[in-house]
């Protein structure tokens, strides 16, 4: 049996070369290699009702403000129906935080599904799971989701907010069979298209409140093409990205 250390020296060949001598295939996955999001192929534009209001800025008058960790060209897409929503907070102090979700009737008017659940918040990069005792979404329906800082629980023209779409697909049938293991999910993901799920997985290699160097190479990649995508009144939001990528590495 082959160590380690010699398995290791072996693998130090072009990427995806056979070492005759060694009898291994050596594929060689680095974190930039990894992540390579790619924009839907049926993509639409997120609604209305999404986006930023409140403090351009955090509690604190000062940085990034409250921004979800979407894409702002498109409607984000999964193939969960218990998804993993992500957002980055730029406040210090801990603040009392919702979630809210709501889904789209037939006219394109978000409807409130069940009440706000309760978080505090803390600096850096936050998520939620869409609790078991919450109703699963449903494939083929998208949903508005909305995460709130209470900066001033008695002055609600203080709070921080943060809004985006979220659409719901089936999961290709292909895709489950690709993965070799939890490491390399993200990547397929995000070739599928499914930024949502993407950025679940690279979270899953991150220490807490960080993206980790997977995640914030999906971040990046994200930015990259959404400053070809968008047009200049929106060039702040994709800095925001770039920002949170590199400072949460």
């Amino acid at each position: 049996m082959i160590s380690f250390p010699l398995l290791a020296l072996l693998c130090k060949t072009v990427q995806g070369a056979w070492n005759e001598q060694s009898n291994i295939k050596c594929w060689v996955i680095t974190p930039a290699a990894l992540a390579e999001y790619e924009f839907p192929s049926d993509q639409k534009p997120p609604s209305d009702y999404t986006g930023q209001a409140g403090s351009r800025d955090g509690c604190e008058g000062e940085g990034i403000p409250l921004t979800a960790l979407v894409p702002l060209s498109h409607v984000g897409q999964t193939a969960s129906t218990r998804p993993t929503f992500a957002w980055f907070v730029p406040d210090s102090t801990t603040k009392k935080m919702e979630f809210t979700l709501y889904e789209y009737d037939s006219n394109g008017k978000p409807k409130l599904m069940g009440e706000a659940i309760p978080l505090k918040s803390w600096p850096g990069v936050m998520t939620l799971t869409l609790p078991e005792d919450r109703p699963e979404l449903r494939v083929g329906r998208t949903y508005l989701w909305q995460v709130t800082i209470l900066c001033d629980p008695d002055n609600a023209s203080s709070d921080l907010i943060a809004r985006a779409d979220i659409q719901v697909l089936e999961m290709p049938s292909t895709l489950e069979s690709t993965f070799v293991d939890g490491s390399n999910k993200s990547d397929f993901y995000a070739k599928a298209s499914l930024w949502y799920d993407a950025l679940a997985e690279a979270l899953k290699l991150a220490n807490e409140s960080r993206l980790g160097e997977v995640g914030s190479t999906l971040l990046e990649n994200l930015a990259e093409l959404e400053a070809a995508a968008l047009t200049d009144e929106k060039y702040e939001r994709i800095e925001n990205l770039r920002q949170i990528a590199s400072s949460l590495r």
